[in-house]
């Protein structure tokens, strides 16, 4: 059980505290399980990635302008183009360019695991099908997923010294962990009181 007179003597293991809320706050409530996006693509952003997390049972993406193709994939990160040649499998989990009417793109259905990250990516079908380069506008709306707002790090230049004493120290070498830190405390320092 957590000691909270020594956290209310202790200004660092506080500050750790309220950064943590600070994080569930905005993982389980701030993010909205749904959201519109303007999409804009050219010849140097011929597609966009939108980092998601799955929030719901179901899930539905639409994207609405001049013939768009959305695709879904798995994980945090997406190197690599999947053109129309390219069946999903693995983390590649499906394509659509016409299913929402008309020449809009919809995706819906039901994941198959539990909570997971996963990429939203939007895309001319000129560019999907054929490599042409898109000057596109595209409406993105999507339910059943929340946006990941802080992104994900791994790193290993952190370390903890005396963790189970009251003089708890952490190093953070590349300042990483103090810029989310402060990019939280930012953000949602207002909630927080």
């Amino acid at each position: 059980m957590l000691n909270f007179q020594a956290s209310k003597r202790n200004k660092v293991t506080r500050v750790f505290l309220i950064s943590l809320g600070a994080v569930v706050i905005s993982i389980a409530c701030v993010n909205p399980a749904s959201a519109n996006e303007t999409v804009s693509l050219n010849a140097t952003t011929p597609y966009i990635d939108f980092q998601v997390y799955s929030v719901a049972g179901s899930y539905r993406i639409s994207v609405v302008g001049d013939d768009p193709t959305v695709q879904l994939y798995r994980g945090t990160s997406r190197s690599g183009f999947d053109f129309n040649a390219t069946s999903p499998s693995g983390d590649f989990l499906a394509v659509d360019d016409d299913s929402g009417g008309g020449l809009n793109a919809l995706l819906s259905g039901v994941f198959r695991v539990g909570l997971d990250n996963y990429i939203i990516r939007v895309v001319s079908y000129d560019y999907w099908f054929s490599k042409t380069t898109p000057t596109e506008s595209y409406t993105l709306s999507f339910s059943g997923f929340s946006r990941v707002n802080v992104e994900g790090r791994q790193t290993h230049n952190l370390s903890f010294a005396n963790s189970l004493y009251g003089s708890d120290t952490l190093s953070d070498e590349d300042g990483e962990l103090r810029k989310t830190v402060d990019q939280i405390m930012n953000r949602y320092g207002s909630l927080i009181k």
